[in-house]
């Protein structure tokens, strides 16, 4: 795959992706640069009631239980209404799997454990709250939060 910019002062801004066939990674491209232009940096979750906007960068992790996935933040749990596959789409590159039903911020984990069994523990910034990681996605989730933190 090649990358071409072209610069033309009068010219209209335009993304062109061309390629044989649409694969898994073209789609994944197409929908990172969509995401950038539409400027999606929130989620739209349910509190009983109440619809609420949050921004990416307050979540700590997404869980799914009972069908439902459920985002959490420092001091609360909201209902989220994607799958939790969709979601790990939509969301920016420091987030990363900690199993096959949780979705992990790693800008905000502070702890990282493992047990002699291999199944890890998370802690994050500013609350309480824990996961646990799975023994298949510890070590790429170690990878992305020494990605997240070089990246600063």
């Amino acid at each position: 795959m090649k990358l071409t910019v072209e610069i033309d002062p009068g010219a209209a801004e335009e993304i062109i992706i061309r390629a044989k066939e649409v694969t898994p990674r073209i789609k994944r491209l197409q929908d990172a640069i969509s995401r950038e232009l539409s400027g999606a940096e929130e989620l739209a979750v349910k509190s009983g009631d109440t619809e609420c906007f949050l921004p990416f960068s307050r979540l700590l992790f997404a869980e799914c239980s009972d069908d439902k996935v459920w985002v959490h933040t420092a001091s609360d749990v909201y209902l989220c209404p994607l799958r939790l596959r969709e979601l790990e789409e939509m969301l920016p590159r420091t987030f990363a799997r900690a199993s096959k039903s949780v979705i992990v911020n790693t800008a905000h984990v502070r702890s990282l454990s493992r047990s002699p069994t291999g199944v890890g523990e998370a802690g994050f910034s500013g609350c309480e709250k824990k996961v646990f990681i799975s023994r298949m996605y510890y070590k790429s989730l170690r990878d992305v939060i020494e990605r997240t933190r070089l990246a600063k």
